[in-house]
């Protein structure tokens, strides 16, 4: 019984130890910090920031990708169902394993037709579903005769002008 302990004993003590030694050699190797402004400015995709960074995302991008994220991982389920499906036929559990994932996949097509009847999968807001009376949603790219708006919550400028921000 106290061998089982002493493995596990061991193997936390190799992680942690493994873990201790890669963070002390990256500390050892990486280039020192400096305050260059270069540095330690925004940088995604290699594109500089245009704009503020504080603008308003659209929710239903978040909905969208979300979706996409759950489908994609049980479609990745479903694949090694469908590779042990044969196996499970010949064992006399076919019937068995295929309502399993019947319902499975039912579950998931009322899943998606919750969110699309709630309108959540929609790109342009739908008569009177969101107030936008069928309009496409307005770009939020700023442009030389249309800057971006600002967009930030009341209390999060409130914040940054109390505590003498830039925003003051």
């Amino acid at each position: 019984m106290y061998f089982e302990f002493a493995n596990v004993l061991v193997f936390t003590v190799v992680a942690v130890g493994f873990i201790v030694a890669n963070l002390g050699l990256a500390r050892l190797l990486r280039p020192k910090s400096t305050t260059e402004p270069n540095k330690v400015a925004i940088y995604e995709c290699g594109e500089p920031t245009v704009g503020q960074a504080w603008i308003r995302f659209d929710i239903r991008f978040y909905t969208v990708a979300l979706m996409f994220v759950i489908f994609d991982v049980e479609i990745a389920l479903l694949f090694p169902w469908g590779a042990v499906f044969r196996d499970l036929a010949e064992q006399g559990m076919g019937t068995i394993a295929f309502i399993e994932a019947g319902t499975f996949i039912l579950i998931l097509m009322v899943g998606l037709a919750y969110v699309w009847a709630r309108g959540d999968i929609d790109w342009t807001d739908v008569e009177g579903s969101r107030g936008g009376g069928g309009k496409v949603m307005p770009e939020r790219v700023p442009s030389a005769d249309r800057p971006v708006q600002e967009t930030r919550e009341p209390a999060v400028a409130a914040a940054g002008a109390e505590s003498g921000g830039a925003d003051a």
